[in-house]
């Protein structure tokens, strides 16, 4: 999840300042119920340049199913997914194979290319005008960069009957003239692939940010209590910061490890997790790092949710 990452990152810059590494770590974040909806979901991958797993997960939320051909599913298994203020769960199996092409296609944001080589955008299939639409779009509202050669990469995957009927991957072309603007392009690593055929669907898991925060809090949420001081400071030192616990040696981090490994987690693996935490009253989401402890110290949860899920797509 961002929250999580971007907690990852601020630890991982924080070690590097302090010139050591924690062998583990908390922080405490108080929550509402929008928070503690935001910690128990992730972000689909529906940014450009990113057509085809937007257009996978409203198919599957608004029809119920969807379906896609790739390599590794479009849309990952996980937390469950927001869309249009509502929570779904997702899920998907396979349904078959069939050969195609992986190739990424490179794009100059500055260059130019001789006309009989530029094609117009319109004329492009259909599938091409997918993968390249948001990009070229986005491209189109920025400034002029200095720096020759392609700037951006991106990587796909096209089913035979694509392939064949794509423009990019003609041969004949070099370039894409969009709005005015011509674009110069290669493509690079092309090669046939075994693509798989995925069926996704789903269900509603909550109607709204508030109940699926309750749902969680039914599920989740543990009081942190009985304490010792010298725990309490631990857990004092996370709240709106980061505890480390510099070596395995730190007693009382890891009793309050063995607290945390005793309840379900939001989402845990083998070295850290998150948690939903009632301390002194107020209700927390808390990150817990521990990939320096031994593996049977590691408190990996299962958990609770065994369904299949993401989350926060465009409308």
């Amino acid at each position: 999840m961002e929250r999580k990452a971007l907690a990852a990152l601020c630890l991982l810059a924080l070690v590097a300042l302090a010139g050591c590494s924690a062998t583990g770590s908390l922080s405490m974040e108080t929550a509402d119920n929008a928070e503690i909806a935001e910690a128990a979901s992730r972000p689909a991958v529906v940014d450009s340049p990113a057509p085809d797993d937007r257009r996978v997960v409203r198919k599957a939320v608004e029809d119920g199913s969807g379906t896609a051909t790739a390599t590794d599913p479009p849309v990952q298994q996980g937390l469950p997914l927001a869309y249009e203020g509502s929570y779904y769960e997702i899920d998907w199996n396979v349904t078959g194979t069939e050969p195609g092409t992986a190739f990424a296609v490179g794009v100059d944001l500055n260059g130019t290319a001789p006309a009989n080589e530029t094609v117009g955008f319109e004329e492009l299939s259909e599938r091409d005008r997918r993968l390249l639409g948001d990009l070229l779009t986005a491209m189109s509202e920025r400034e002029s960069r200095l720096r020759p050669g392609p700037e951006v990469a991106i990587p796909e995957e096209y089913t035979i009957a694509e392939t064949n009927e794509s423009v990019l991957l003609s041969g004949e072309y070099s370039a894409v003239r969009h709005n005015g603007t011509v674009y110069p392009f290669v493509l690079e690593e092309r090669r046939e692939v075994t693509l798989t055929r995925y069926r996704y669907t789903v269900s509603r898991a909550a109607d709204n940010t508030t109940a699926y925060a309750q749902q969680l809090r039914g599920e989740h949420l543990f009081r942190l209590s009985g304490l010792s001081e010298t725990e309490r400071s631990v857990v004092n030192d996370a709240i709106d910061g980061v505890y480390y616990a510099e070596d395995t040696d730190d007693e009382a981090f890891r009793s309050i490890m063995d607290q945390f490994s005793a309840e379900s987690a939001i989402e845990a693996d083998g070295s850290d997790g998150t948690w939903l935490v009632r301390y002194d009253g107020q209700v927390y989401v808390a990150e817990l790092s521990y990939g320096g402890f031994d593996q049977n110290d590691r408190p990996v949860t299962p958990n609770q949710r065994t369904r299949s899920v993401i989350t926060s797509v465009e409308a």
